[in-house]
């Protein structure tokens, strides 16, 4: 069984609403570079290989889990993000100035249009992530851990579900109305698992609010025991786990608020800036009884 764990950059610098002078040197912010460190520590082993896109805030996102097992090999592999717009056009603009260009992209619906020099089209861009699916089919390590970017992890994963026999204007429309209700966040994405007996790739999907929720229940009733691991660089937020459960909880004036982050035993994350997708925050989930007990449980530790 072939594992393959893929894997969204840190938060950028355009992620976070500043401009950018290419679409390949954005850099990780303060924040993408905590993600990076958070991923890292969500490996409970190394993974038989590292594959990073070529672009510098993949790259540096991956470097954290490098750094964690220096004996990984590091592979670059052409994981990069779909660049649809010609990029001398785009230069030191940010995702808002962009926002009209990118509209009348997507009304156009042509899979095979080029906007210009060094953008790809629709076409090429689901080419590149087929191709990439069946380089890992061939290669030869079965765990495999991939930082790339939240429109190629969702082609991946669209090809996948949606087993399209041919690309046209339609499913061009469909993929995008696809990335826009499943947005992957900084730090998490997809696990995927190939079978060759099944010849078939299958999808797990990420964690949801319920997920993390139950284990918040779990504690509330005293069938879990949760202990305090860290307290991050804001002092209201608490690091915890739970059973191999790693959760970021913020709380306000001393009072449970929210859960900013949450890490599963076996590497999937959750993320209170991941939005619908995901569901609503786990605490708000949370019954008033259970919401106090936790509440009083965090005081004291």
């Amino acid at each position: 069984m072939k594992r393959v764990r893929l894997i969204r950059h840190g938060e950028s610098a355009a992620n976070a609403g500043e401009p950018s002078l290419d679409h390949a040197s954005i850099p990780l912010t303060v924040r993408g570079v905590e993600q990076a460190h958070q991923v890292a520590c969500s490996f409970d082993h190394a993974p038989g290989l590292v594959v990073a896109s070529p672009f510098s805030r993949a790259q540096s996102t991956a470097m954290a889990t490098v750094a964690r097992y220096p004996a990984i090999r590091l592979e670059t592999w052409p994981v990069h993000e779909f660049t649809y717009l010609e990029p001398t056009r785009c230069v030191n603009t940010t995702v808002a100035q962009r926002r009209a260009w990118v509209d009348e992209y997507w009304f156009r619906s042509d899979p095979a249009f080029t906007d210009g020099a060094g953008a790809e089209s629709f076409l090429d861009f689901l080419c590149r992530a087929r191709s990439f699916l069946d380089r890992l089919v061939a290669h030869p390590a079965d765990d495999i851990a991939v930082f790339s970017h939240g429109q190629f992890i969702n082609a991946v994963a669209w090809l996948i579900e949606r087993k399209p026999q041919g690309i046209d204007g339609r499913a061009m429309a469909d993929w995008r109305e696809y990335e826009i209700q499943n947005p992957v966040p900084n730090g998490c994405g997809y696990r995927l698992s190939w079978s060759a007996g099944e010849a078939v790739w299958m999808i797990t999907p990420p964690l949801s609010a319920r997920d993390v929720c139950e284990v918040l229940r779990e504690v509330a009733w005293g069938r879990r025991v949760m202990t305090r691991v860290g307290q991050m660089s804001d002092s209201d937020h608490l690091d915890v786990e739970v059973g191999g459960w790693r959760i970021s909880i913020y709380s306000n004036c001393g009072e449970l608020d929210y859960c900013q982050t949450c890490i599963s035993p076996d590497g999937r994350r959750w993320s209170f800036d991941s939005g619908a997708r995901y569901g609503t925050d786990p605490v708000a989930l949370l019954s008033t009884w259970e919401h106090k007990t936790l509440g009083d449980l965090l005081k004291s530790l």
